[in-house]
This record gives C-alpha cells, sequence and structure tokens, in this order.
C-alpha cells in the first residue's frame, strides 16, 4: 500500500512540475506585459515633465499647510476636492485621466507615499459665485484635507466687472478656513481670450493678495505658462486648443504635475523637520 502511495506521488510530479512552469510563465508575461505598459504610457509623461521643469520657478513658492503635513507624516490617505470650471472638470476632447487633476492626483500620490483621492468638482462655465453656492454641498460635506480652487475664468469672460466675484472668493476663505480647510488657489491660465481681457489684472491680482493667508497657497497657472512661451518651451498653441481659451494636454499635463510639486514640498516640510530633530 506504502508502495502504491509513492507511485502515485512520484506520477504526479510531472504534473505538478508542467503547472508550476506554467504558472510562472504566465506571471513573467504578466509582469512584462504590465511593464510594457508602463512604459510606453511614461512616454509622454516623461516628455512632458522635462518641459514643465523649465518652468517651475514660475509657479510661486511652497507654503507648508499643518494639517496635510501631518497626514502625510502618519502616511494616512489625503482627500482632495477639485473645485472649478472647464479646466478642472475637462473638455469633451480631453480624457478624464489627462486633465489637471487627475495629473495631480497620480503625481502627488507618486511623492508624498500616501493614497491620494481626488474628488473632482468642476463644472464647465461656472463662475466664482455658483462655485460658492455649492460650497457647503460640493467641498465641506466632504471634509477635505486640502481644496484646490481653479477660479476667475468665466468672471473675467463675463464682462460685467470683478469685484462682486472677488468678495465672493474672500468670503468663501473666510468660511473655509473657518472649517479648516486650507485652499490652493489656481488662477488664470494665459490664453487669448483671457490676456486680452481688461479685468484680468485685478481678478489676478485678488488671486496674488489672498494667497498670502497662512492657509492660502497660490499656483501661478498664468506665469508658469507664460515662462514656457517665454522660454520656448512650448508654442501658445501647444498650450492653448484651438478654441483660444481651453488648455492643451501638455498645459494640463504641466498644471497637474507642477502643482502636485508645490504641494508635495509644502506638505513634506514637516516630515524633513522631524527626521533631522530625530537625528
Amino acid at each position: 500500500m506504502r508502495r502504491d502511495r509513492i507511485l502515485m506521488r512520484a506520477s504526479a510530479l510531472p504534473c505538478q512540475q508542467k503547472r508550476l512552469r506554467t504558472t510562472i510563465e504566465i506571471a513573467a508575461f504578466a509582469s512584462f506585459f504590465l511593464l510594457l505598459v508602463l512604459w510606453l504610457a511614461s512616454g509622454p509623461a516623461a516628455a512632458f515633465e522635462k518641459r514643465c521643469a523649465k518652468a517651475e520657478a514660475a509657479i510661486g513658492l511652497e507654503k507648508r499647510l499643518p494639517a496635510l503635513a501631518n497626514k502625510v507624516f502618519s502616511g494616512e490617505p489625503i482627500r482632495i476636492v477639485a473645485l472649478g470650471s472647464s479646466s478642472t472638470e475637462g473638455t469633451p476632447d480631453m480624457p478624464r485621466d489627462q486633465i489637471f487633476a487627475s495629473v495631480l492626483g497620480r503625481e502627488l500620490a507618486r511623492q508624498v507615499l500616501t493614497p491620494v483621492e481626488i474628488v473632482n468638482k468642476g463644472r464647465g462655465g461656472e463662475t466664482i459665485a455658483k462655485m460658492v453656492d455649492r460650497l457647503q454641498r460640493d467641498v465641506l460635506s466632504l471634509k477635505p484635507d486640502l481644496l484646490v480652487w481653479q477660479l476667475g475664468v468665466n468672471d473675467v469672460l463675463q464682462l460685467d466687472g470683478v469685484d462682486g466675484a472677488i468678495d465672493r472668493m474672500k468670503t468663501a476663505l473666510d468660511e473655509l478656513k473657518a472649517h479648516d480647510v486650507p485652499v490652493v488657489l489656481v488662477d488664470l491660465q494665459t490664453s487669448p481670450m483671457v490676456d486680452h481681457d481688461k479685468d484680468t489684472p485685478a481678478m489676478q491680482a485678488a488671486i496674488e493678495d489672498a494667497g498670502r493667508k497662512p492657509d492660502v497657497v497660490h499656483f501661478h497657472r498664468q506665469a508658469f505658462m507664460k515662462r514656457m512661451i517665454e522660454t520656448r518651451e512650448a508654442t501658445p498653441t501647444e498650450l492653448v486648443q484651438p478654441d483660444g481659451l481651453h488648455m492643451t494636454q501638455l498645459a494640463h499635463f504641466c498644471t497637474g504635475q507642477l502643482l502636485a510639486n508645490q504641494i508635495a514640498r509644502g506638505s513634506l516640510m514637516k516630515r524633513v523637520s522631524a527626521v533631522t530633530m530625530e537625528r
């Protein structure tokens, strides 16, 4: 009986070895395929990243946001709400994974080594007033660790003046501060329609002024786009779609990439100082 069991085990061994080889081959093929996909996908991104980096000095200074820094330091997941208009929501011809909010989520998670959830609350065509009207429902109720607020473009384009919009922005920032929600303000893009509007300087100045608050960061989108054009890292048509307003894939990528860099440096300040103190 014992001999029969030994023979049965011996006869089963080749089958087990064959299954093992098959499993290894499948795993090896899957790994190769995944690496191939990542390599192919990283091609345009890697090329874009080098071009974006040339304009990074124009995005503005990073600022430490204590609540976000604590989350990163402890390794807890981060929830970011992206509020804005069509630059945030994306245009019909722009794949969702290529708009700046999606790029921000991927790049920030890669840099801080912490899961990052992006809740996209962009709506094309909206003014500051309309965004503020849904602040409670689309932002505060979600209890975000950070609000990325892209704003001001449609207020400028309405040609009705921007004083009222600026007042609504200030009121909203006070409310966000009361709820301990730090904010990154993303200013206007550079484009023919925006650059030639008489209200653009006033809106840009108001965002610049708001960015001086301790719990508000100003991301200089217009400045970095202009820097890319001035340094011939990109042409205007490479950054702005033919409609003269909306951003291209390159502009979206650079916005998300550079925004992630700015936020990561600010949130990592606490980690760096803590490690230094431990030594």
